[in-house]
Protein backbone atom coordinates (compact mmCIF):
# COMPACT_ATOMS: atom_id res chain seq x y z
CA UNK A 1 0.00 0.00 0.00
CA UNK A 2 2.63 2.55 0.86
CA UNK A 3 4.57 1.75 -2.57
CA UNK A 4 1.25 2.37 -4.31
CA UNK A 5 1.15 5.58 -2.63
CA UNK A 6 4.64 6.72 -3.69
CA UNK A 7 4.47 5.29 -7.43
CA UNK A 8 1.07 7.81 -7.42
CA UNK A 9 2.99 10.88 -6.29
CA UNK A 10 5.57 10.22 -8.46
CA UNK A 11 3.29 10.07 -11.17
CA UNK A 12 1.77 13.11 -10.31
CA UNK A 13 4.87 15.11 -9.75
CA UNK A 14 6.30 14.14 -13.20
CA UNK A 15 3.00 15.03 -14.57
CA UNK A 16 3.24 18.09 -12.76
CA UNK A 17 7.01 18.81 -14.37
CA UNK A 18 5.82 18.23 -17.85
CA UNK A 19 3.35 20.38 -17.63
CA UNK A 20 5.27 23.41 -16.27
CA UNK A 21 7.50 23.03 -19.00
CA UNK A 22 4.63 22.70 -21.94
CA UNK A 23 3.26 25.78 -19.99
CA UNK A 24 6.89 27.89 -20.38
CA UNK A 25 6.97 27.02 -24.12
CA UNK A 26 3.40 28.48 -24.48
CA UNK A 27 3.94 31.35 -22.59
CA UNK A 28 7.54 32.45 -24.03
CA UNK A 29 7.27 30.74 -26.87
CA UNK A 30 10.27 29.20 -26.02
CA UNK A 31 11.90 26.90 -29.49
CA UNK A 32 14.27 24.40 -28.19
CA UNK A 33 16.82 23.90 -30.80
CA UNK A 34 18.53 20.74 -30.35
CA UNK A 35 21.81 19.45 -32.00
CA UNK A 36 21.26 15.78 -30.58
CA UNK A 37 17.88 15.55 -29.06
CA UNK A 38 17.17 11.95 -27.36
CA UNK A 39 21.05 12.78 -25.69
CA UNK A 40 20.08 15.79 -24.85
CA UNK A 41 16.91 15.90 -23.86
CA UNK A 42 17.48 12.24 -21.52
CA UNK A 43 20.16 14.24 -19.90
CA UNK A 44 17.72 17.30 -19.53
CA UNK A 45 14.83 14.99 -18.03
CA UNK A 46 17.28 13.22 -15.60
CA UNK A 47 19.13 16.13 -14.19
CA UNK A 48 15.70 17.58 -13.36
CA UNK A 49 13.82 14.76 -12.20
CA UNK A 50 16.96 13.86 -9.75
CA UNK A 51 15.69 15.54 -6.45
CA UNK A 52 12.61 13.50 -7.53
CA UNK A 53 14.06 10.34 -7.69
CA UNK A 54 15.76 10.95 -4.15
CA UNK A 55 13.00 12.06 -2.78
CA UNK A 56 11.01 8.97 -3.97
CA UNK A 57 14.19 6.40 -3.20
CA UNK A 58 14.37 8.15 1.18
CA UNK A 59 10.70 7.40 1.38
CA UNK A 60 11.19 4.17 -0.37
CA UNK A 61 14.10 3.06 2.25
CA UNK A 62 11.72 4.61 5.39
CA UNK A 63 8.67 2.84 4.10
CA UNK A 64 11.34 -0.48 4.41
CA UNK A 65 12.33 0.58 7.67
CA UNK A 66 8.85 0.87 8.90
CA UNK A 67 7.96 -2.02 7.82
CA UNK A 68 10.66 -3.97 9.46
CA UNK A 69 9.92 -2.21 12.62
CA UNK A 70 6.48 -3.71 12.19
CA UNK A 71 7.30 -6.86 11.42
CA UNK A 72 9.48 -6.96 14.32
CA UNK A 73 6.41 -5.64 16.41
CA UNK A 74 4.15 -8.05 15.10
CA UNK A 75 6.42 -10.83 16.26
CA UNK A 76 7.41 -9.83 19.54
CA UNK A 77 3.03 -9.69 20.40
CA UNK A 78 2.71 -12.81 18.52
CA UNK A 79 5.58 -14.08 21.14
CA UNK A 80 3.93 -12.44 24.15
CA UNK A 81 0.37 -14.02 22.86
CA UNK A 82 1.58 -17.74 22.91
CA UNK A 83 3.69 -17.20 26.25
CA UNK A 84 -0.01 -15.63 28.16
CA UNK A 85 -2.03 -18.62 26.36
CA UNK A 86 0.48 -21.09 27.54
CA UNK A 87 0.34 -19.61 31.03
CA UNK A 88 -3.55 -19.57 31.05
CA UNK A 89 -3.32 -23.52 30.31
CA UNK A 90 -0.60 -24.01 33.43
CA UNK A 91 -2.81 -21.90 35.58
CA UNK A 92 -6.18 -24.02 34.37
CA UNK A 93 -3.87 -27.08 34.96
CA UNK A 94 -3.13 -25.77 38.43
CA UNK A 95 -6.46 -25.45 39.24
CA UNK A 96 -7.22 -28.84 38.34
CA UNK A 97 -4.46 -30.52 40.20
CA UNK A 98 -5.86 -28.17 43.85
CA UNK A 99 -9.28 -29.22 43.14
CA UNK A 100 -8.61 -32.75 42.96
CA UNK A 101 -6.22 -33.22 46.00
CA UNK A 102 -8.65 -30.67 48.04
CA UNK A 103 -11.16 -33.31 47.11
CA UNK A 104 -8.70 -36.46 47.87
CA UNK A 105 -7.31 -34.28 51.26
CA UNK A 106 -11.21 -34.09 52.51
CA UNK A 107 -12.04 -37.35 53.62
CA UNK A 108 -15.85 -39.05 52.34
CA UNK A 109 -17.10 -39.28 56.10
CA UNK A 110 -16.15 -35.53 57.39
CA UNK A 111 -19.94 -34.93 58.44
CA UNK A 112 -19.96 -38.44 59.82
CA UNK A 113 -16.56 -37.46 62.19
CA UNK A 114 -17.72 -34.40 63.07
CA UNK A 115 -20.69 -35.42 64.16
CA UNK A 116 -19.61 -38.09 66.50
CA UNK A 117 -17.21 -35.20 67.42
CA UNK A 118 -19.90 -33.55 68.50
CA UNK A 119 -21.46 -36.32 70.59
CA UNK A 120 -18.37 -37.26 72.85
CA UNK A 121 -18.19 -33.20 73.27
CA UNK A 122 -21.76 -33.63 74.70
CA UNK A 123 -20.99 -36.83 76.32
CA UNK A 124 -18.15 -34.81 77.77
CA UNK A 125 -19.74 -31.67 78.88
CA UNK A 126 -22.34 -33.91 80.81
CA UNK A 127 -19.50 -35.84 82.83
CA UNK A 128 -17.57 -32.34 83.59
CA UNK A 129 -20.89 -31.06 85.03
CA UNK A 130 -21.35 -34.60 87.16
CA UNK A 131 -18.10 -34.19 88.43
CA UNK A 132 -19.15 -30.15 89.30
CA UNK A 133 -21.95 -31.11 90.88
CA UNK A 134 -20.31 -34.24 92.86
CA UNK A 135 -17.22 -31.97 93.76
CA UNK A 136 -19.68 -29.07 94.55
CA UNK A 137 -21.08 -31.75 96.99
CA UNK A 138 -17.82 -32.98 98.55
CA UNK A 139 -17.08 -29.48 99.45
CA UNK A 140 -20.23 -28.53 100.92
CA UNK A 141 -19.70 -31.89 103.02
CA UNK A 142 -16.40 -30.74 104.04
CA UNK A 143 -17.23 -27.32 104.42
CA UNK A 144 -19.54 -28.29 107.07
CA UNK A 145 -17.06 -31.10 108.38
CA UNK A 146 -14.62 -27.76 109.23
CA UNK A 147 -17.40 -25.98 110.39
CA UNK A 148 -18.05 -28.31 113.06
CA UNK A 149 -14.59 -28.87 114.09
CA UNK A 150 -14.12 -24.98 114.06
CA UNK A 151 -16.77 -24.85 116.72
CA UNK A 152 -15.92 -27.86 118.24
CA UNK A 153 -12.17 -25.59 118.75
CA UNK A 154 -14.30 -22.68 119.63
CA UNK A 155 -16.57 -24.63 122.19
CA UNK A 156 -13.09 -25.77 123.99
CA UNK A 157 -13.17 -22.57 125.97
CA UNK A 158 -16.55 -22.76 126.49
CA UNK A 159 -17.43 -24.58 130.30
CA UNK A 160 -20.61 -27.26 131.32
CA UNK A 161 -22.46 -24.91 133.67
CA UNK A 162 -25.72 -27.26 134.76
CA UNK A 163 -26.76 -28.83 131.36
CA UNK A 164 -25.52 -25.53 129.38
CA UNK A 165 -22.35 -24.48 127.58
CA UNK A 166 -21.10 -20.96 129.26
CA UNK A 167 -18.00 -18.78 128.41
CA UNK A 168 -17.25 -15.88 131.24
CA UNK A 169 -14.66 -13.42 130.24
CA UNK A 170 -13.35 -12.46 133.23
CA UNK A 171 -10.70 -9.84 131.74
CA UNK A 172 -11.38 -7.36 129.06
CA UNK A 173 -13.59 -4.79 129.27
CA UNK A 174 -16.50 -4.03 126.10
CA UNK A 175 -19.31 -2.05 126.07
CA UNK A 176 -22.76 -4.68 125.21
CA UNK A 177 -22.27 -4.17 121.21
CA UNK A 178 -18.76 -5.34 121.53
CA UNK A 179 -19.42 -8.30 123.83
CA UNK A 180 -22.24 -9.47 121.84
CA UNK A 181 -19.66 -9.56 118.64
CA UNK A 182 -17.04 -11.03 120.37
CA UNK A 183 -19.33 -14.11 121.82
CA UNK A 184 -20.81 -14.42 117.91
CA UNK A 185 -16.87 -15.15 116.64
CA UNK A 186 -16.18 -18.02 119.05
CA UNK A 187 -19.36 -19.71 118.32
CA UNK A 188 -21.90 -18.49 120.53
CA UNK A 189 -24.11 -15.45 122.15
CA UNK A 190 -24.45 -13.35 124.77
CA UNK A 191 -25.71 -15.08 127.23
CA UNK A 192 -29.33 -15.71 128.80
CA UNK A 193 -30.94 -17.81 131.79
CA UNK A 194 -33.78 -20.49 131.82
CA UNK A 195 -34.20 -20.14 135.98
CA UNK A 196 -33.28 -19.52 139.04
CA UNK A 197 -30.86 -22.39 139.56
CA UNK A 198 -28.89 -21.89 136.23
CA UNK A 199 -28.87 -18.28 136.87
CA UNK A 200 -27.57 -19.29 140.59
CA UNK A 201 -24.71 -21.67 139.21
CA UNK A 202 -23.44 -18.96 137.53
CA UNK A 203 -23.03 -16.63 139.88
CA UNK A 204 -21.08 -18.31 142.13
CA UNK A 205 -18.27 -18.14 139.40
CA UNK A 206 -18.55 -14.29 138.83
CA UNK A 207 -15.95 -11.97 140.23
CA UNK A 208 -17.13 -8.72 142.45
CA UNK A 209 -17.54 -7.49 138.57
CA UNK A 210 -19.82 -6.23 136.64
CA UNK A 211 -20.97 -8.67 133.56
CA UNK A 212 -23.15 -8.00 129.99
CA UNK A 213 -25.65 -10.30 129.19
CA UNK A 214 -28.00 -11.19 126.03
CA UNK A 215 -31.20 -9.58 127.03
CA UNK A 216 -32.18 -5.90 125.52
CA UNK A 217 -34.93 -3.86 125.30
CA UNK A 218 -34.41 -1.48 122.40
CA UNK A 219 -37.88 -1.56 120.42
CA UNK A 220 -40.03 -0.94 123.37
CA UNK A 221 -39.04 -0.23 127.29
CA UNK A 222 -39.82 -3.27 129.46
CA UNK A 223 -39.92 -5.84 126.33
CA UNK A 224 -37.09 -7.89 127.14
CA UNK A 225 -35.70 -9.65 124.86
CA UNK A 226 -32.41 -12.47 124.50
CA UNK A 227 -30.37 -12.06 121.34
CA UNK A 228 -30.28 -15.71 120.18
CA UNK A 229 -33.77 -16.32 119.57
CA UNK A 230 -35.43 -12.74 119.60
CA UNK A 231 -38.50 -13.87 121.78
CA UNK A 232 -39.19 -12.74 125.52
CA UNK A 233 -35.94 -13.39 128.22
CA UNK A 234 -37.92 -16.51 130.35
CA UNK A 235 -35.44 -15.08 133.49
CA UNK A 236 -34.78 -12.50 135.53
CA UNK A 237 -33.41 -11.53 138.92
CA UNK A 238 -33.95 -7.33 138.77
CA UNK A 239 -32.42 -5.14 141.42
CA UNK A 240 -35.14 -3.18 143.50
CA UNK A 241 -36.47 -0.73 141.37
CA UNK A 242 -34.91 -2.45 137.99
CA UNK A 243 -35.87 -1.51 135.24
CA UNK A 244 -34.69 2.09 136.03
CA UNK A 245 -33.95 3.84 132.85
CA UNK A 246 -33.40 7.26 135.10
CA UNK A 247 -30.27 6.29 136.88
CA UNK A 248 -27.74 8.45 134.29
CA UNK A 249 -30.47 10.27 132.29
CA UNK A 250 -29.39 8.35 129.08
CA UNK A 251 -31.84 7.20 126.30
CA UNK A 252 -29.73 4.02 125.21
CA UNK A 253 -29.92 2.83 128.77
CA UNK A 254 -31.67 -0.69 127.23
CA UNK A 255 -29.15 -3.26 128.20
CA UNK A 256 -29.09 -5.90 130.86
CA UNK A 257 -25.99 -7.04 133.14
CA UNK A 258 -25.45 -8.79 136.04
CA UNK A 259 -24.26 -6.84 139.33
CA UNK A 260 -21.39 -9.60 140.61
CA UNK A 261 -21.33 -7.92 143.72
CA UNK A 262 -24.88 -9.08 144.56
CA UNK A 263 -25.87 -11.39 141.94
CA UNK A 264 -28.79 -9.23 140.26
CA UNK A 265 -29.85 -7.75 137.03
CA UNK A 266 -29.72 -3.87 136.18
CA UNK A 267 -30.18 -2.02 132.97
CA UNK A 268 -27.05 0.30 131.77
CA UNK A 269 -26.10 2.40 128.53
CA UNK A 270 -25.53 -0.17 125.29
CA UNK A 271 -22.52 1.42 124.13
CA UNK A 272 -21.19 4.37 127.04
CA UNK A 273 -20.39 1.66 130.37
CA UNK A 274 -17.73 -1.34 129.75
CA UNK A 275 -17.74 -4.37 131.85
CA UNK A 276 -16.64 -8.18 131.05
CA UNK A 277 -19.33 -10.75 129.48
CA UNK A 278 -20.74 -14.18 129.41
CA UNK A 279 -20.98 -16.25 126.56
CA UNK A 280 -24.19 -19.18 125.41
CA UNK A 281 -22.81 -21.69 123.60
CA UNK A 282 -26.65 -22.59 121.96
CA UNK A 283 -29.75 -20.42 120.81
CA UNK A 284 -32.11 -22.06 123.08
CA UNK A 285 -32.79 -18.94 125.18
Amino acid sequence: MVKSKVFIQLAFTALDIIGSLAGDQNARRFVCLLSDPPNQCSAYCVSALQPVINHITKKQQDSNTCELKLNETQAKLNQIGNQLTATQFQMKDQQTYLQTNLTQTIPQDLKERLDRIEGNQTVLAGKLQEIKSNTKIQLTAMQDTLSKVDRRTMLQNYQRIGTRLFYIEHNIYVNWWTANTICIEIGGHLAAFKNDQEFNAIAKQLKQENYWLGISDPKEKGDFRTVATGKQAPYFKWRSNEPNYRKFGRSDEHCVYVYGVRNYMIVLSCTTDLMHFICQADNDV
